[in-house]
């Protein structure tokens, strides 16, 4: 049997037992963080999480897409709520009683599948990149982590959105990739293709969670900056490129669009939660945590009716659905908040940054010692072995720009919750996809102490490109398979 035989035997072997981890430790996290809810009355823990599940359940029921009453029909993106209806639905024909624990739990366990696929793909991704043992150590560190094993059993939009954001990335970086027997920057059927896939997981991760809308203005010249082409003809088909993403995301969304605007006569990207999120950021007394339950939601509420009744003999209209307004207001009042306190907005921020990026999850939840242990030790392991991954591409300049589509979906992030508010939740879509490049910087500590010796320096990566476009490091995934 030839080398490349055994080499894709072992790629093969070791992507299959790598996720069947990743799904088996979910399950067990899901049935103990399951039996942890049943000893405290409970089956839903976060508040989120029963949004969602109460939106589903209505949907199963009455078919209505609402949360509460029916002034409340935009509170959430659309993708979770409708991954959940099968369950709600089951629970409505084979159960007395609402939100049992076989239903819910069935949820979480469709959670896990969707986090192993997660993993599959980083494998896939960082293995093109960077061979296959920083393939293999990649998916063990997506496999592991603490916030990416969260993510998949908690009943919330993360579920969803996380896998198909990190396919939307991956695809978007496929469509990079030259013609392996061409230097220069082209277009081709399975451009367009790639292309395309981006598209559509993004449009649907949006749908799932309405933050990551604002991507395409990072990623899309992340796409530029990958190319080391800047003539004409990359300039050309980069704005093709960028046409036909925006073309392909508004086609998915659009159904969303045209309903919202069918019930409140406005255009409404995502949700009517916007302005609601934005206040809980910025506003007098804010602490950078959403902390308040959102009842300034209900007092703006309160405010606007009183103005309507005092407005009630006038000839004045109110605006658009009671929602509508709320979100309004509230969008209007933190803005305004904010250019009148730019130097509390700039302290709230760096607050916000810290609360996200801190080591140690602070939600009262998450309280569990074990927990706080597992996700602050594997959150410093990936941040340590990512610097050790960027160090040991310092002499491949493509790959090393390649990698910066593992860091950039953190920047994102990091931005986006220096406005809105700060928690270590929203960290965590990042931190998965940076275990790329924390899979690439442990294999070269590997290749370290397991080939060279451990006298030696961490070697830089000796890597050489196939005709298919993909990374292979011979020498260490072989010395991985010995060891």
């Amino acid at each position: 049997m030839s080398v490349d035989k055994i080499d894709m035997t072992f790629v093969r072997r070791s992507t299959a037992a790598i996720v069947v981890i990743a799904i088996a430790l979910r399950i067990v996290a899901a049935w103990v963080w399951q039996s942890q809810c049943s000893l405290n009355d409970t089956t839903l823990k976060f508040g989120d999480s029963h949004s969602y599940w109460t939106i589903a359940s209505n949907i199963a029921l009455e078919g209505r897409y609402q949360y509460g009453s029916d002034q409340s029909r935009i509170f959430r993106s659309p993708a979770y709520p409708l991954f959940l209806v099968p369950f709600a639905w089951s629970e409505r024909w084979f159960s007395e009683q609402p939100a049992q624990v076989p239903f819910v739990f069935g949820a979480r366990i469709a959670g896990c599948l969707l986090g192993g696929f997660t993993v599959w793909i980083m494998m896939r991704w960082t293995r093109s990149i960077a061979g296959t043992s920083s393939g293999v150590f990649a998916g063990l560190l997506a496999a592991t982590y603490c916030g990416a094993v969260g993510m998949s059993i908690f009943v919330l939009s993360e579920a969803v959105a996380t896998p198909l954001m990190v396919l939307s990335c991956w695809m978007l970086w496929r469509s990079t990739q030259r013609n392996p027997d061409q230097d220069a920057y082209f277009w081709t059927s399975q451009r367009w293709l790639a292309t395309a896939y981006s598209a559509i997981a993004l449009g649907l991760a949006c749908l799932a969670r309405p933050s990551w809308g604002l991507w395409p203005g990072l990623a899309l010249p992340l796409v530029a900056f990958a190319s080391k082409s800047r003539g004409l003809y990359f300039w050309r088909n980069w704005l093709l490129q960028g046409m036909f993403f925006f073309g392909i995301l508004c086609c998915v969304m659009a159904p969303w669009w045209v309903r919202n605007y069918a019930i409140t006569g406005k255009f409404v990207p995502s949700t009517l939660q916007v302005g609601a999120s934005l206040y809980d950021g910025w506003h007098p007394g804010a602490s950078g945590s959403s902390d308040e339950n959102m009842a300034f939601s209900i007092e703006a509420m309160q405010r606007i009716l009183r103005e309507e009744a005092l407005l009630a003999n006038s000839s004045s209209e109110v605006e658009s659905t009671l929602e509508w307004r709320i979100d309004r207001r509230l969008h209007r009042e933190a803005w305004g908040w904010a250019r009148e306190n730019p130097s509390d907005a700039l302290r709230l921020g760096l607050i916000k940054l810290q609360k996200t990026w801190s080591p140690f999850p602070t939600a009262r939840e998450l309280s569990n010692p074990m927990v706080v242990l597992w996700e602050a030790g594997s959150y410093l392991f990936i941040l340590i072995m990512s610097a050790v991954g960027l160090w040991s591409l310092r002499a491949d300049s493509r790959r090393w720009t390649e990698a910066c589509w593992f860091i950039a979906p953190c920047v994102y992030l990091a931005l986006l919750h220096m406005v809105f508010v700060g928690s270590v939740r929203y960290r965590q879509p990042g931190v998965l996809i940076l275990c790329g490049l924390a899979g690439i910087g442990l294999s070269a500590v590997w290749t370290r102490f397991m080939v060279r010796g451990p006298g030696e320096s961490i070697p830089r990566a000796d890597l050489s490109t196939d005709r298919a476009g993909n990374g292979t490091d011979a020498v260490g995934s072989r010395a991985f398979k010995k060891s």
